[in-house]
């Protein structure tokens, strides 16, 4: 005789027959109490029906009723519960019927911190059907263990048991976490010979998998051969292109679907991922639109909306507004306390940063590591130690992230050799570690330990990014290291396809001026894509005067003063020049020319960190001695 493979229905017209049986009144108390999480009363009250009905229960309510049960502990999370009911269904001997037995599994599935109770309860079912391998599958991918995972697919394959639309969006979960673009594709082919293709579940597992598999065109293609995708397709599509930097396709999706007659709303987990596309692109006028549509909702609560209008404003360098929303939330948690931080973090406030932890204290590891990083914005070495011993008290988690911002808090504090104790105690090394302990000899003047340590990154297989070169850039520059400099710069170009910005053509220019090859420097800014940028031509122009190169000096300032009229260092490195050369009338001229346009200059400032506070304080400004010397004279 021929084995027909056992087909099921989905779950839902399960519970559509669990939900037609009427159960007595003593079963839908203790319903009830489940629901309500009154765990005593729901087990005197089964305990005591129980014994009252022990000869007269109606055998086929029996299994149901406790199917019910089972799945009610499940929605409500009462692992503790569904124990005890297990403990009756073994009394009971119902351990046979597949409802009960599906029931259990999806209960330890989805409570259980473990999968071996799971586990031991599949492997000792008579009887397993797509229900149950779906229900163990799903698990295995639940708790990361995709490659488990998929070897329980193939094995129910091989038993001759048919997936049904949820096995598959599961097996299309695994491949997403092991980012197999081929064995996504092998699946999608199932899907299609199988006839899934219209289900929507599995839609939305194909995009998810194809855009984690940074196929995005095949994840579009997906989306748009749905006949009526629904919110959660295009919320997933849309999540999709966001994820992989295409952010203004997925505006213009989300626009497409909330306004094009589709009768479609947008949830929670749609608007924050719009946001996210916003804050990426800088788009602060269509964050505040999308902003007007939350509240127009009425979407208050919504952490991953709260949490992403944050991040938005950061990004768009908005931190007054940011401020206001997160000073407007009602309840405030970690999540919106974190995001704040990332916006102080991200605009440089790093005063605000250590004020709102003073506020809340200290979080998770990703908030240590924005602490520190505001730390190292300040130079604040003895604060920053503070917050490396919470992180000890806390465990020490021994993230890399937090680990490498306190190499670089450590560096950039002047504390070198500490910095490089704790690089060389890291179990794991990213390229941001390398970065910041190249940058951190590089900015001590040890430039050839910077040297050294970029030459060890590359041989172990660390492939260097746009900051990797300026850090050693920088090194070569402060230490006279032109041919390394030359070839690291050309490096940088032709064997990783960097392109150069505007701080590499600065340190190149600074190591040719160090040198004295002027002339050099100039015609390499006069072929750099950013040569419009000032800043690269007063880095010049100080070679220029320490050289005593005063024609090319006075050609620059004049190109800066072209190039930025509002920028007052040009005027005053233009006179400083001409009063040099003895050109006295000159630097009047100059001095008028700001007067005129109404050039100020701004004093710098300087960190000064004393036993309880860190504050600016002006540099000294030694023109007001010359105006003062004149004035006495």
């Amino acid at each position: 005789m021929k084995k027909v493979p056992l087909k099921l229905k989905p779950p839902k017209r399960e519970l559509s027959i669990l939900s037609s049986i009427t159960p007595s009144a003593a079963e839908s108390q203790i319903l009830n109490h489940c629901k309500l999480g009154a765990i005593p009363q729901a087990l005197a009250l089964l305990n005591a029906e129980a014994q009252a009905q022990a000869q007269t229960l109606n055998p086929a309510l029996k299994p149901v009723f406790y199917a019910s049960l089972l799945q009610a502990c499940t929605k409500t999370h009462l692992l503790t519960v569904g124990t005890h009911l297990h403990a009756h269904v073994l009394k009971s001997g119902l351990l046979g019927d597949r409802f009960v037995a599906n029931s259990l599994l999806s209960l330890y599935f989805k409570l259980s911190p473990h999968l071996s109770q799971a586990r031991a309860l599949f492997d000792a079912l008579s009887i397993k059907d797509v229900i149950a391998w779906t229900s163990i599958i799903s698990g295995y991918v639940h708790k990361a263990q995709p490659n488990t995972a998929i070897r329980l697919f193939l094995q129910m394959l091989g038993l001759g048991v048919e997936p049904n639309a949820f096995t598959l969006s599961s097996l299309l979960k695994a491949c997403s976490q092991l980012q197999s673009l081929p064995l996504g594709m092998s699946l999608h082919g199932i899907v299609a010979t199988r006839g899934f293709a219209p289900n929507r579940v599995i839609a939305c597992a194909l995009i998810d998998m194809y855009g984690r598999a940074r196929a995005v065109e095949d994840a579009r293609k997906v989306f748009d051969e749905l006949p009526q995708p629904d919110p959660v397709c295009w919320t997933a599509v849309i999540s999709t292109l966001s994820r992989n930097d295409k952010f203004k396709e997925a505006v213009r999706l989300f626009w497409a679907m909330h306004e094009g007659g589709l009768g479609l709303e947008a949830d929670g987990f749609t608007f924050g991922t719009l946001l996210n596309a916003c804050g990426n692109l800088g788009w602060l006028k269509m964050g505040k639109e999308v902003h007007g549509k939350v509240v127009t909702l009425g979407i208050r609560g919504n952490v991953v909306v709260e949490s992403s209008l944050l991040d938005m404003y950061g990004k768009c360098s908005d931190v007054g507004c940011a401020s206001a929303v997160f000073g407007g939330l009602e309840g405030k948690n970690w999540v919106s306390w974190t995001a704040m931080l990332g916006v102080y973090c991200h605009n440089g406030e790093y005063e605000s940063v250590l004020r709102l932890v003073r506020e809340w204290g200290f979080a998770d590891v990703y908030s240590f590591g924005m602490i520190l990083r505001a730390c190292s914005g300040l130079a604040a070495e003895r604060q920053g130690k503070e917050v490396h011993c919470q992180y000890v008290r806390k465990g020490g988690w021994r993230d890399v992230v937090v680990e490498s911002a306190l190499v670089d808090l450590y560096a950039k504090c002047g504390s070198v050799d500490f910095a490089y104790r704790l690089f060389m105690r890291m179990e794991e090394r990213n390229l941001i570690s390398w970065n910041a302990m190249i940058g951190g000899f590089a900015q001590n003047g040890r430039g050839e330990e910077a040297v050294e340590l970029f030459e060890e990154m590359v041989r172990v297989g660390v492939r260097p990014d746009g900051i990797s070169f300026v850090n050693v850039l920088f090194a070569c520059s402060h230490n006279g290291l032109v041919d390394q400099g030359r070839r690291y710069f050309d490096l940088m170009r032709r064997e990783y396809g960097i392109r150069p910005g505007v701080v590499h053509y600065t340190c190149m220019v600074d190591l040719l001026g160090r040198a004295e090859l002027i002339e050099e420097a100039e015609s390499l800014l006069e072929s750099a894509d950013c040569r419009y940028d000032q800043s690269l031509w007063a880095v010049l122009l100080g070679a220029c005067t320490k050289c005593s190169d005063y024609v090319t000096a006075e050609r620059v300032a004049k190109k800066m003063i072209q190039l930025e009229p509002e920028f007052h260092l040009s005027y005053v490195l233009l006179g400083n020049i001409y009063r040099a050369v003895g050109k006295w009338n000159e630097a009047l001229e100059i001095r008028k020319l700001m007067e005129e346009r109404g050039v100020k200059k701004m004093p710098g400032k300087s960190w000064v960190e004393s036993e309880k506070k860190q504050k600016g304080s002006p540099q000294f400004d030694f023109s007001i001695v010359g105006k003062r010397m004149g004035e006495a004279v």
